[in-house]
């Protein structure tokens, strides 16, 4: 019965033993995932980060290209209108309104 009972505790030891490898075996596989999900994870997030530094800086080239070209819309309309005024002919009474509103508004 002695034996029956060593080799029973035998086995019951050689089990634990193959299922603590086991387990390690398994932690280890597990640990290794973990560690090649969060290396793919930064990975993807700096990927992503790039992109988006990437959209922003193209997107604010386009708005800078859109008020430069709105800007110089404006500069030219400016400038056409100054030329047409520039051109214009005025009498007397619209050239002594200018000449009170602008030069001598200073001395009153």
């Amino acid at each position: 019965m002695s034996t029956d009972y060593t080799e029973t505790l035998k086995k019951i030891k050689e089990t634990e033993e193959a299922t603590s490898r086991e387990l390690l075996e398994r932690r280890k596989a597990l640990e290794e995932e973990l560690r090649r999900m969060e290396e793919a994870a930064a990975a993807s997030i700096a990927e992503a980060k790039k992109r988006a530094e990437a959209l922003i800086a193209s997107e604010v080239e386009n708005a800078r290209k859109a008020a430069q070209k709105e800007a110089d819309a404006l500069l030219a309309k400016a400038s056409k209108e100054a030329k047409e005024v520039a051109a214009k002919k005025l009498d007397k009474a619209a050239l002594r309104k200018i000449i009170d509103q602008t030069i001598l508004s200073e001395f009153k």
